[in-house]
């Protein structure tokens, strides 16, 4: 038997496959209160998952092969709110089949609505050093084709890092969009999104590639924050407001920072706006512009945050959190580096549902009846 828990996932308007029958596009109605269904893989701390849920996906199962993801997935199951979970598996993907998967959600080959994931980005990221397929976790995007191939759900999303597409000189990008057809059986779209465009509160730019089999091309989202539209970006400030200092607050999951040296408070101190500190190599933030992008870090030095723009330390994996936009009562499983990984690989949840609400509307023939706003509602975030 499987063990059970689950991983990650990570945003230019291409489109192949042309050669569809338009004619033959049929968009599938269903009433807005009913679920539809999605399995997860790479799942990582929920991003993507949690998102999905909150615009009313129910994830019959997800997948990775981090212990402590997967414990944070069937953790937050318990809360009993609009994000449920059948199962999570806890198994490298490589030795997984879409048979154990859709047994664990108790699903049907053909029955599945949508696959979201994204495989590791470190391969492809311009953080890392870009080995791209050299590196092994950049061949994890063939699994991620094949559980498309044996599932046969009616959508895919694939989330990865901008660095994909420039890796290898564009080849590769553009090798995955085309076996992502799966010789013209799904309708392949792609898009980079800048979040922070989107009321995200941090900088953090990905590449969603869409897939659809009833040919349906999804178009780019149109931003809606930023410099010259109708809403401001948000801010640190307004992501960290009403949480407080970690030294007198024991009731928020995941908020405990680090402790500094007086030579790391005092370089901290003295650091301007933006700037970075020469040697953590972390930036110091503006509590009036959107975060720098939240990242992994190496084991070896544990995972780091960005510097607070207030207090002179690193910011905590809940204050990390709260840029991703994940809420207060979404608990990572762990400690340390566990949960930093976890924060630093996901989706940002708000703009998980925001996507996933544009693809029940282009896909899936649904009306659009959640905005921004809803989703900071249900999420409880950014309030």
């Amino acid at each position: 038997m499987l063990a059970k828990s689950m991983k990650c996932f990570t945003a230019m308007p291409i489109m192949v496959d042309k050669s569809l029958d338009k004619n033959k596009i049929k968009r599938r109605k269903r009433s807005i209160t009913n679920s539809f269904t999605a399995l997860s893989l790479f799942s990582g701390g929920g991003g993507l998952d949690l998102g999905f849920a909150a615009a009313g996906f129910k994830i019959g199962c997800s997948s990775d092969i981090d212990p402590f993801s997967c414990n944070t997935l069937l953790l937050n199951k318990e809360k009993k709110n609009f994000y449920t979970h059948a199962s999570a598996i806890t198994a490298d993907i490589k030795k997984i089949t879409a048979k154990d998967i859709l047994k664990e959600a108790q699903m049907q080959k053909g029955s599945v609505d949508i696959i979201i994931g994204g495989p590791p980005c470190q391969a492809f990221s311009v953080f890392g050093q870009r080995k791209g397929l050299t590196d092994p976790r950049g061949n994890l995007v063939w699994e991620y084709l094949r559980i498309v191939k044996e599932v046969q759900p009616k959508a895919f999303v694939f989330e990865n890092v901008s660095g994909i597409k420039t890796i290898h000189d564009g080849k590769l990008f553009k090798d995955i969009l085309k076996k992502l057809t799966l010789d013209g059986t799904y309708a392949v779209s792609a898009h980079s999104y800048e979040v922070a465009d989107f009321g995200i509160p941090q900088f953090r730019n990905r590449v969603f590639i869409i897939g659809a089999q009833n040919g349906v091309i999804v178009p780019p989202m149109i931003p809606t924050h930023g410099e010259g539209r109708l809403k401001k970006h948000r801010t640190v400030k307004e992501a960290l407001r009403f949480l407080p200092a970690p030294e007198i607050s024991n009731q928020i999951p995941n908020h405990i920072g680090r402790k500094h040296s007086e030579r790391i408070i005092t370089r901290y101190r003295d650091l301007e706006f933006g700037e970075r500190d020469p040697k953590t190599r972390i930036n110091k933030l503006n509590p009036s512009r959107p975060s720098y992008t939240i990242i992994v870090g190496s084991d070896n030095g544990g995972g780091k945050g960005h510097v607070h723009p207030i207090a002179p330390r690193e910011v905590t994996p809940r204050e990390s959190a709260r840029m991703q936009t994940f809420p207060d009562w979404w608990e990572f499983y762990g400690v340390g580096r566990h949960v930093i990984r976890q924060v630093g690989n996901a989706v940002p949840p708000l703009f998980s549902a925001i996507i996933a609400e544009h693809i029940k509307q282009h896909v899936f023939g649904e009306k659009k009846k959640r905005t921004y706003e809803d989703f900071i509602k249900i999420l409880r975030v950014l309030s």
